[in-house]
C-alpha cells in the first residue's frame, strides 16, 4: 500500500483529477466531499461545508483520525482556511502545498486580483467595482461587457451583457464589471515548489466552454503558447504563489493575452497537464519522504 492522500472536493473536476492520478500512482486516497459522489476513492468521508464555522476543526479532526501524509485541497472556498491552518496541518505530519494566506486572499477575490495585477504590470481586463454607476460602467468598459461575482468559481454567476438596458438592470451585490475579452481562452497549469522554483508549466487551449462563451472548459487541448504561459508566471511571481496553480487567460482582439482569474489550487483540467501532478507528487515524495 502506498502513502495516504486526502483529497477534498472529489466530486468536482480538480478533485476527480487528483483522486484518479494518486490512485493510479499507488497511493491510498481518502476522498472527502460535502455529499456522496460517484467518484471512487479508497475511502470516502463527508465533510462539512468550507464556509461553515465548524469546518476548521472538522478538517483537523479528519487529518488526526485518518493520518494522511499529503493533503490536496481542491475547493476554492476552503483555501483561505487551509492556508491559515497550514502550520497545524503540517504539525500533524501531513504535507500540504498551498500559497500564503495573504496570496490566497487576493487570488480568491476577483476585484483584488484585477487591481493587484494591474498595479504589478500583469495585463488584465479593465475592471470596475459593482457599486459603480451603471452609466459609468457602460462608458468606461463599452459593450459587450461582463458581470461576475467577486467570489466565485466555475463560471457561476457570470453574465455577458450586449446592451445598455441589460447593464442598467444588473442589481446584484458582490459583483464586478469587466471589459469582455473576445478571443480564445487558455488554462495555464503551473507547479511552483516551496522555494519558489517553477517545476512544471502547461498551457491548455479551451476548445469548448460550458456556457458557450464563458464557464468551465468542456474540452481542452495541449498547446505551445509561451506568451500565455508568461502571463501566468508573472502573476505567480507577483503574489509569490506556490503549489499547484491554475490560471485563466484570454486573447484580446490584437492577440495579446490578458489574465482573467487565478485559482490558487490544482486545476480541473490537470489530467491533461499531468506534469503538474507529477511535480506535486515528486515534491512531496522527495521533500517529505526522502525519496530520490
Amino acid at each position: 500500500m502506498g502513502y495516504r492522500v486526502l483529497v477534498t472536493g472529489i466530486g468536482g473536476p480538480a478533485g476527480r483529477s487528483a483522486t484518479r492520478y494518486f490512485r493510479g500512482r499507488g497511493a491510498f486516497v481518502i476522498g472527502a466531499d460535502v455529499r456522496e459522489v460517484e467518484e471512487k476513492a479508497d475511502e470516502f468521508l463527508t465533510l462539512t461545508l468550507a464556509t461553515s464555522p465548524s469546518f476548521p476543526e472538522a478538517l483537523l479532526s479528519l487529518i488526526r483520525q485518518r493520518r494522511p501524509a499529503l493533503f490536496v485541497p481542491t475547493v476554492t472556498e476552503e483555501l483561505l482556511t487551509v492556508a491559515r491552518l497550514k502550520p497545524e496541518i503540517e504539525a500533524l505530519g501531513c504535507a500540504v502545498f498551498i500559497s500564503s494566506h495573504a496570496a490566497v486572499a487576493i487570488a480568491n477575490d476577483k476585484f483584488k486580483t484585477a487591481v493587484c495585477m494591474r498595479e504589478g504590470g500583469v495585463p488584465v481586463p479593465k475592471t470596475l467595482d459593482g457599486s459603480c454607476p451603471r452609466e459609468v460602467v457602460i462608458q468606461e468598459l463599452g459593450l459587450p461587457l461582463l458581470a461576475k461575482p467577486v467570489f466565485g468559481r466555475g463560471g457561476r454567476g457570470v453574465k455577458v451583457y450586449n446592451t445598455d438596458e441589460e447593464v442598467m438592470k444588473e442589481d446584484r451585490s458582490g459583483i464586478i464589471f469587466q471589459e469582455f475579452i473576445p478571443g480564445v481562452e487558455f488554462d495555464v497549469n503551473l507547479f511552483v515548489d516551496k522555494g519558489g522554483k517553477e517545476q512544471a508549466a502547461v498551457a491548455l487551449k479551451k476548445t469548448a466552454l460550458k456556457e458557450g462563451i464563458v464557464g468551465n472548459a468542456t474540452g481542452v487541448e495541449r498547446v505551445s503558447k509561451n506568451d500565455v504561459v508568461e502571463v501566468a508566471r508573472l502573476a505567480s511571481r507577483l503574489l509569490t504563489l506556490e503549489g499547484p496553480l491554475d490560471f485563466d487567460v484570454r486573447l484580446r482582439g490584437d492577440g495579446s493575452p490578458a489574465l482573467l482569474e487565478i485559482n490558487a489550487r490544482l486545476g480541473g483540467n490537470s489530467l491533461s497537464a499531468v506534469e503538474v501532478l507529477d511535480a506535486l507528487a515528486e515534491a512531496f515524495e522527495k521533500g517529505c519522504m526522502g525519496r530520490d
